[in-house]
């Protein structure tokens, strides 16, 4: 064989397979630093994600990272490193010692999402206090009763649904029916009209795009965290699915702006109202951060409350003990539909507030954590440990509510525990209960300002459900709570059938 027959590697070939080969290097590297030279090094955490987070991030793209993060807890403990610079807690205290007043703020270690403003959800301590102070009237409990009329509205006109799919036998989604309500509700609230899903019966294109939005988070930090998938997943992203990701922040921008110029809305009291007062003022918000604000509040004010509407349909309709005493409470202090409304609700329905608290525990409509970055010019404490600046610290909502080290049988659905007796009786099963490790509005400074109003339109519409319907869980979805989750729960349909309620049955429970 002569030379001329031994195949030629090309210079090109050497240089990328140099290229590779030191990018392995560095990789392993890293890796081996990660896992056993790191200042974190001490706490526990799963050794492939603490070396190669890129699995970490692909896992969450898949859906299974909150699945695994309350895997590790329970192997691991309450504090468990899930990443090179990455702590969760699921502690009482983390929740003070990360997102409470005791120190400068520390900020959000998550990306802006695209757009030409920020938001409440990712604004510095100075912009968010702006941002708060402009949505505080319409989330004060003024504001909540100027709206109820306008709520009203919608919440009859799902009732009134339910009662044409009841009367034909209908399987009803109910995760589509609380989707539709609560979607036109905020749609109005923000923009000053509503999404018309309950009148159409089906989801507006805008709401539609929207949740497909929310399973692309965990690609947008993937994207953040690794810059090299940043740019093939930039080659390989469509021109046409960037277009229509634009597309659906314009729509929220122009539908928002016609809202500024109805004069004829002014002074009805909704969420624009009250970001409007302030308009033109050293305070006031910029044309852009009102649009902003707008779309921000249709997807924190609409989804998460049907998440949790549908978690409790569910819980109750498993629990059939639970479920009798909820109809029981309802039926018997309402003569008639009318009667429900925000005050009544809340002063009138103590075991259905418990279902609602039980089932935010058994089902956080934000399963995941929110992580907080640690400052750069300090180390700072969490839970008693000390971290460096750089390091991730965060509170794992469903991990630590699922947690036997925080609640008697986690996995129970039982409201007796946020009853008073449960706190103050000790021969409660209930009583050492780590209520304060439950904050699904999250904690401090940065709370949810739209807690009022959840609670409100939630307690309505749920006590309404039970008062005018029997319900029956479809075989279909016996199982339905087993979900994965994109930041947000992934939610298949909760089929259901209903029947116009059974008005002798107030007289069998007093008889």
């Amino acid at each position: 064989m002569s030379l001329l027959d031994i195949p030629q590697i090309s210079t090109v070939s050497l240089f990328l397979g140099a290229i590779i080969l030191a990018w392995i290097i560095i990789w392993v590297c890293q890796a081996v630093y990660n896992v056993f030279l790191h200042p974190l090094r001490s706490i526990p955490g799963p050794t492939l994600w603490i070396a190669f987070p890129l699995v970490r991030d692909i896992t969450a793209c898949l859906g299974y990272y909150d699945i695994k993060i309350r895997q590790y807890h329970e192997r691991y403990g309450e504090v468990l490193r899930y990443g090179p610079n990455d702590i969760s807690f699921t502690s009482a205290s983390a929740w003070k010692d990360i997102y409470g007043h005791r120190h400068p703020q520390l900020p959000k270690a998550i990306g802006r999402l695209p757009g030409p403003a920020p938001d409440i959800l990712i604004a510095n301590d100075a912009d968010h206090a702006r941002f708060r102070k402009a949505l505080s009237y319409g989330f004060s409990d003024r504001g909540s009763r100027a709206q109820e009329d306008l709520i009203k509205v919608y919440i009859d006109l799902f009732i009134e649904k339910l009662h044409k799919g009841a009367a034909t036998g209908a399987i009803m989604d109910m995760v589509k029916w609380y989707n539709l309500t609560t979607f036109d509700i905020i749609g109005d609230l923000s923009f000053g009209e509503s999404f018309h899903g309950l009148e159409s019966e089906d989801y507006h294109s805008w709401v539609k795009t929207l949740f497909l939005g929310i399973k692309m988070v965990p690609f947008q930090r993937l994207m953040e965290e690794h810059p090299l998938v940043a740019k093939v997943a930039e080659m390989l992203l469509s021109k046409g699915l960037r277009a229509k990701a634009a597309e659906h922040r314009e729509f929220a921008r122009l539908t928002a702006m016609k809202r500024m110029e109805r004069t004829s809305q002014h002074g009805r009291g909704d969420f624009m109202d009250s970001m409007l007062k302030h308009r033109g003022t050293k305070d006031g918000l910029s044309d852009d951060e009102l649009a902003a604000h707008a779309f921000v509040l249709i997807f924190a004010g609409s989804e998460t409350t049907a998440t949790l509407l549908s978690g409790v349909t569910y819980w109750l309709l498993r629990t059939p003990d639970t479920l009798r005493r909820a109809i029981q409470e309802v039926r018997s202090t309402f003569e008639s539909d009318q009667e429900i409304n925000f005050a009544s609700t809340a002063a009138k329905l103590p075991y259905m507030e418990a279902c609602l608290t039980e089932g935010l525990r058994m089902y956080p409509p934000v399963p995941t954590n929110i992580p907080r970055m640690c400052l750069p010019e300090a180390t700072i404490s969490v839970n008693g440990f000390k971290l460096p600046p750089g390091t991730t610290v965060s509170v794992h909502h469903s991990a630590a509510y699922w947690s036997a080290r925080n609640f008697y049988q986690p996995r129970t659905f039982a409201p007796e525990r946020w009853l008073p007796a449960a706190s103050s009786d000790p021969g409660s099963v209930f009583y050492n209960d780590n209520r304060g490790v439950f904050q699904p509005f999250s904690f401090g400074p940065r709370n949810c300002i739209g807690r009022n109003l959840a609670y409100n339109e939630m307690r309505v519409i749920l006590a309404k459900v039970l008062w005018n319907f029997d319900l029956e869980l479809c075989e279909e979805s016996h199982d339905w709570a087993e979900q994965k989750s994109y930041v947000l729960w992934e939610k298949p349909g909760l089929l259901c059938r209903l029947r116009k309620r059974d008005f002798e049955y107030r007289l069998e429970q007093e008889n």
